[in-house]
């Protein structure tokens, strides 16, 4: 990870707004959700960083209970998995879980084609049901962007070299 500069809370909602609506009329909209982790993420750690990413810290974040958008399969169990381990799964149980959670899977689908665009982290897990029983060591914790993750790695994007923004909350040390 490397470290570009000291962002405020609120740069980081305007980067966050600018490609994710919270009124989008789009099935399954979790944008209201990740808005509101990201203030929990303010409030509990308070400062913010912008950096960049390699393929080795994207598959080493840790991602939150996911039930697969309201699917029959949950993609990430209670005690959380990284990025890596979710696409095990994911890869493992593609045939049904594309059948099973269509939404979540369309998602994923959909973010192949995306390009790079800025993740939500933090260096540590946030005060809501979703991360209350993660019990995987990680130094950096998803507030948003799960899919696109996923999606990177599913479809092979992330190749070494690849660097991608992110803006993380909590403090964050220079190697």
């Amino acid at each position: 990870m490397k470290i570009l500069k000291k962002v405020t809370f609120d740069q980081v909602l305007e980067h966050f707004h600018s490609q994710h609506p919270v009124d989008a009329a789009y099935e399954v909209n979790t944008n209201k959700d990740a808005e509101q982790g990201l203030m929990m993420a303010d409030k509990l750690l308070g400062e913010w960083n912008c950096v960049l990413l390699e393929r080795k810290d994207i598959l080493n974040t840790v991602l939150p209970w996911h039930l697969g958008c309201k699917g029959k399969q949950t993609l990430v169990p209670k005690s959380g998995f990284n990025v890596e381990q979710t696409v095990k799964k994911l890869t493992a149980k593609q045939d049904s879980y594309c059948q099973d959670n269509l939404v979540c899977w369309n998602k994923i689908a959909r973010m192949k084609n995306s390009g790079f665009t800025p993740l939500f982290l933090s260096t540590q897990a946030i005060p809501h049901e979703d991360y209350s029983e993660i019990d995987i060591p990680g130094n950096l914790f998803h507030l948003d962007g799960l899919h696109r993750m996923v999606s990177w790695e599913f479809h092979g994007m992330l190749k070494d070299g690849v660097q991608v923004e992110a803006y993380v909350a909590g403090r964050l040390e220079l190697e």
